[in-house]
């Protein structure tokens, strides 16, 4: 017997070797059955029980029991029985690899013989080990079947893929089927060549069916996962059963002669370069390389952590990185081959200045405008980079040793921070351009009829809450946009806070709106107005002024002809930031004119209302 544990001396049989070993394949698991009694109780379990799990079946599955799963010295037997006694009329056996033989791509190959009669329904599949993707179940998280076969059309094989975008309760499923002649007569190979960018399925080295990544995230693909292996005979059910049950065939057996599991080896060489230390300001300088023996360089990744800090798809693989802010680092390379096939250079500590406290994610603040990933919150550890009232990452996409819950997104691909409470927060080291007027999407999503959050800088509130109303009582993904937000040039600590439990957030954006104004800036007794948004406006307008020293302050609104609308303000103000916002619903279609005034100063600007 050939086991997990027994690796390390395998060696190979000489019909084998050479056409593995030629395509950069090598063997990392396996079971021959050369022994005796239950299959290994440390390469198999069980599923136990009747129904098929959906599927309608007719049997109950046994455990630990020779009548149903029993190795003769060279082979393994999966028997299906007419019997009762197991609350059903038939019983079988279904063996799983799960916990024993996991496998994120591979080459997994099984050598059988079908069970044959009408009502027989053997398979070869794989299932996800974790549930990541999408609701958590079938078909989200993915199904590959390597190998099914139905009695009522004899000899005929089938291999079949199922996702959330392509599986049967929706008739999309992808598959593929082969004529065998003696499929039930003699031992063939089913096998199925897993890599990063296509799933190939074969019989005896016959390639049938092709299924590739179509690179749109887990929807289509959520094979970059560990998968197991089960192997069992069903019999009637939603497919095997449709032309009914011969009960006179039974017993019949699935006889596997061998499992063979292989790795892929013929992975790209990488590596990576950078300084060891670097004093705060200075330029960073990173090298990578990369080959591969067997193929061509695709592209190649430099990473700080888990975040990209660059990719490029030819040489040279160079970065540099400016103005480099305090804190320790890690960098490490990652390249792609042709293939799909991916291999990572040693990690790199690299320490800018003196200590190891707050810094950000990507070496350089974030910009703004800009995009920012959640998931990519300051370093500096709880209490100073992020509150999370778990002290675990909990669903451990990456940064898997920080206490922000990170798991793999929904809402389309890469990740977003999850398992939201109230009180928690994230804090992000950001540079702002421009001094101006803002707008900020932020890319939510809950279940509940509300989420909101909301967003400091430098601990000073720049918005009122954030407000996702979700109305469809399901989990839903919105981007929730905020406007006429003040933000001065220059870098900051950006602080988003989660004002509700339960939602998740992807990812925020600024976009620039209007510079600050160009007249001088506020003197003493004096005050400025910094704009509005949007201008032309059709519902409603956000006017933002300052004032620079305490003392009364009118905002007031005239129409073209000079005439007083309305007033807006009317009352002491301290020194500070301010907005008010003016309405169009009593006013026509035309322009308008804000004036702000103090003791000693005024300023005026037009605005524009245009009726939709």
């Amino acid at each position: 017997m050939m086991g997990a544990k027994g690796l390390a001396s395998l060696c190979l049989g000489v019909a084998i070797a050479p056409v593995i070993q030629a395509q950069s394949w090598e063997l990392s698991w396996a079971d021959e059955f050369e022994y005796t009694g239950l299959p290994d109780s440390l390469l198999w379990t069980y599923d136990v029980g009747g129904g098929g799990w959906g599927n309608n079946e007719l049997q109950y599955y046994t455990e630990k029991r020779t009548e149903n799963a029993r190795v003769d010295g060279t082979a393994l037997i999966i028997e299906a029985h007419k019997e009762s006694g197991y609350s059903r009329d038939y019983t079988s056996a279904r063996l799983v690899s799960k916990g024993n033989g996991d496998w994120t791509y591979g080459r997994i190959e099984v050598r059988a013989k079908l069970p044959t009669g009408r009502g027989t329904w053997p398979a070869i599949w794989m299932l996800p080990t974790e549930s990541r993707y999408g609701n958590g179940r079938w078909p989200d998280t993915g199904e590959i079947d390597i190998m099914e076969h139905v009695g009522y059309n004899a000899n005929t094989v089938h291999a079949t893929v199922h996702t959330d975008r392509y599986n049967h309760q929706n008739n999309t499923q992808r598959g593929g089927q082969i004529r065998i002649s003696d499929a039930t007569e003699t031992f063939h190979d089913y096998a199925a060549e897993w890599s990063p960018q296509l799933i190939k399925f074969s019989v005896d080295g016959s390639v049938f069916f092709r299924f590739h990544n179509e690179g749109t995230g887990w929807p289509t693909w959520p094979f970059d996962q560990p998968f197991h292996l089960l192997l069992n005979v069903a019999v009637g059910g939603s497919w095997g059963g449709l032309r009914g049950v011969d009960d006179s065939i039974f017993p019949q057996q699935l006889v596997i002669d061998h499992v063979r599991v292989y790795r892929y080896v013929g992975l790209p060489d990488v590596s990576i370069s950078a300084p060891p230390a670097l004093q705060t300001g200075q330029r960073l300088d990173i090298a990578a390389d990369a080959s591969d023996s067997d193929g061509s360089v695709t592209r190649l990744l430099i990473l700080q952590g888990d975040g990209l800090l660059a990719s490029f798809e030819a040489p040279p693989y160079s970065l540099a990185i400016d103005d480099v802010h305090a804190g320790c680092y890690t960098l490490h390379a990652q390249a792609v081959d042709d293939g799909g096939w991916s291999a990572e250079s040693d990690t790199l500590a690299l320490k800018v200045g003196d200590d190891c406290g707050q810094a950000p994610y990507l070496i350089a603040p974030h910009s703004i405008p800009g995009h920012i990933e959640a998931e990519y919150y300051d370093l500096g550890g709880p209490g100073i980079a992020y509150s999370d009232l778990t002290p675990s990452n909990d669903n451990a996409a990456i940064r898997t040793d920080e206490g922000v819950d990170v798991d793999y997104t929904t809402d389309g691909q890469g990740y977003d921070v999850a398992g939201i409470t109230r009180r928690e927060w994230l804090e992000y080291t950001v540079e702002v351009a421009e001094s101006g007027l803002y707008t900020l999407e932020a890319r939510m999503a809950t279940s509940a009829p509300t989420a909101s959050l909301s967003i400091q800088f430098d601990g000073e509130d720049v918005t009122s809450p954030v407000v996702f109303e979700n109305a469809s009582n399901r989990m839903r993904w919105s981007t929730v946009t905020r406007s006429g937000i003040v933000l001065d040039a220059g870098v900051h600590r950006m602080r988003v806070r989660m004002l509700e439990a339960g939602f998740r957030v992807n990812w925020l954006r600024f976009t620039l709106d209007s510079p600050l104004s160009s007249e001088p800036g506020p003197q003493p007794d004096e005050i400025a107005l910094l704009g509005n948004y949007p201008n032309p406006f059709a519902e409603s307008t956000r006017i933002v002024y300052s004032v620079n020293a305490h003392g009364p302050v009118t905002l007031e609104v005239y129409n073209a002809l000079g005439r007083h609308i309305l007033t807006l303000v009317d009352g002491q103000h301290a020194r500070g930031t301010y907005d008010s916002t003016l309405s169009g619903h009593n006013l026509s279609s035309g322009v308008y004119f804000f004036r702000l005034t103090s003791r000693e100063s005024s300023r005026t600007r037009p605005i524009l209302l245009v009726r939709q």
